[in-house]
């Protein structure tokens, strides 16, 4: 496969996640607000974006073995570019290469915050159903010793005043 096609699916993988990050940063918004409807529908936005940075993926996954042929399925983008770029092209495929790390790492940080975002959110709101309906319990300090016991005999301990 040419270096235009995998120049391509780089710079196509490079702008998906830019749209996720952009997309991370509207749903960090909406979990500020506590707006749970929005972050559902930028939730259901995101499925198209990541299922076509997996189908690039398998994509530069399938051109990285036809270049450099089967035995080296798993060869890294680094390795694939000493193999196939020329010398003079290497530094703008470094560029290329570091403008995608960068956007992952990116993605990354702002799914990182929204996740502690929303684990924020669920505390608080176990806190509050907490404040709200408390677990009943006995509010006096004394208990009878034998509650919920029967009397160990006929007589129930008491004394008869009549005799």
């Amino acid at each position: 496969m040419s270096a235009e096609c995998m120049e391509r699916i780089v710079k196509t993988m490079i702008s998906q996640h830019d749209a996720l990050c952009k997309l991370a940063d509207r749903k960090c918004e909406a979990i500020k607000n506590g707006d749970a409807q929005t972050v559902s529908a930028i939730t259901k936005e995101e499925a198209p974006f990541v299922d076509e940075l997996s189908r690039l993926e398998k994509k530069r996954i399938a051109a990285i073995q036809s270049d450099l042929g089967g035995a080296r399925s798993e060869a890294t983008f680094s390795e694939w570019e000493q193999a196939i770029i020329p010398e003079d092209e290497q530094e703008k495929w470094q560029h290329l290469y570091l403008d995608l790390a960068k956007s992952v790492y990116t993605l990354k940080q702002a799914n990182t915050l929204n996740q502690e975002l929303l684990r924020d959110s669920l505390l608080w709101v176990k806190l509050n159903i907490g404040l709200l309906k408390p677990k009943t319990r006995t509010l006096n300090n004394y208990q009878n010793p034998r509650g919920g016991q029967s009397p160990s005999s006929v007589f129930s301990g008491r004394i008869d005043s009549r005799t």
